[in-house]
């Protein structure tokens, strides 16, 4: 990142068992020239733009392209510079230690910056790709722990509309006082959780209904939870996606369009929605409504 009053450079990362025989920079949007940037390429993997021809003239958005060869094999990559924030010596790169993925949709991100005396804001994105493009970023915050640092971010997978069971990507950059932005941070992979899965609900007062509970129709209700542990089995513990247990006074309280009879006597039978290696969408389990518990699997019945 660069900006008006300051050299604007990158530094290009390659491996090739033979010499370079062509490297170029080309000015995209805004259209402008190509720079011949061989000779430079030898010396150093960073170029200064500056020491070329420094075409940035205004603040704004601008898309280049590298071209490298060797004899008839060419390689390309566009990247783009943002001009406008310079990047201070003293507004250092914050570093992401650990991101842990918790059982009730918390991602939670472990971090450090050098120090809070100069700290404006903090901005993170997650990424489906490590390239970061615009289309790949799912998720992004600025302004958190501006006033009051802490060294842990909790991002709420529900709200983030963050996919469940996700390669993601991570990274982190600090805004310093008076001016300045810092480079962005080494980006950390991690694999997202289950937030919540959903199930069709039977309530303590109605029949064991298989029509209802395989196709959703009335009186079953549609709605999402959570597992401890993830996978359900004899003794697991069904919660709303606010973490608490799916009990009468909870689902009262928290799913207030559910029918009566689920906030009265809360969950009976259940099938889960989802189809994968830990859930079988075909069973039917019997909960204990006054705990919220798997109690048992209805192994006479299947909805196919």
């Amino acid at each position: 990142m660069a900006a008006a009053k300051c050299d604007a450079s990158f530094r290009i990362e390659y491996e090739s068992s033979s010499p370079i025989t062509e490297a170029t920079v080309t000015y995209l949007n805004p259209p402008g020239p190509t720079h011949d940037i061989k000779q430079l390429l030898a010396i150093d993997n960073t170029i200064k733009l500056n020491d070329i021809q420094n075409d940035i003239q205004a603040p704004g958005t601008y898309d280049l392209e590298v071209k490298l060869a060797v004899d008839g094999v060419v390689t390309k990559r566009g990247f783009s510079l943002n001009v406008g924030r310079c990047t201070s010596s003293s507004c250092y790169v914050p570093k992401i230690y650990e991101i842990k993925v918790q059982e009730d949709g918390q991602i939670v991100m472990n971090y450090w910056v050098d120090t809070t005396t100069n700290l404006a804001a903090l901005e993170y994105q997650i990424a489906k790709d490590p390239g970061f493009k615009d289309e790949d970023i799912i998720y992004s915050k600025v302004g958190f722990s501006d006033t009051n640092y802490t060294q842990f971010e909790n991002i709420d997978m529900k709200n983030g509309n963050i996919p469940d069971k996700t390669t993601l990507y991570i990274r982190i950059r600090k805004y310093c006082r008076p001016e300045g932005v810092s480079e962005w941070s080494d980006s950390v992979e991690f694999d997202s959780g289950i937030w919540g899965v959903e199930a069709y609900c039977l309530s303590g007062v109605d029949d064991r209904n298989k029509d209802a509970l395989c196709y959703g129709t009335d009186p079953a209700w549609k709605m999402k939870v959570t597992l401890q542990p993830f996978r359900p089995d004899v003794g697991s513990l069904i919660c709303l996606t606010n973490g608490k247990p799916a009990i009468p006074d909870n689902i009262r309280d928290f799913e207030q369009n559910a029918p009566e009879n689920l906030k009265k006597s809360g969950i009976r039978w259940i099938r889960f929605l989802r189809s994968n290696s830990d859930f079988n969408p075909s069973l039917i389990y019997r909960v204990k409504p006054e705990t919220g518990e798997i109690e048992v699997l209805e192994g006479d019945v299947k909805c196919y």
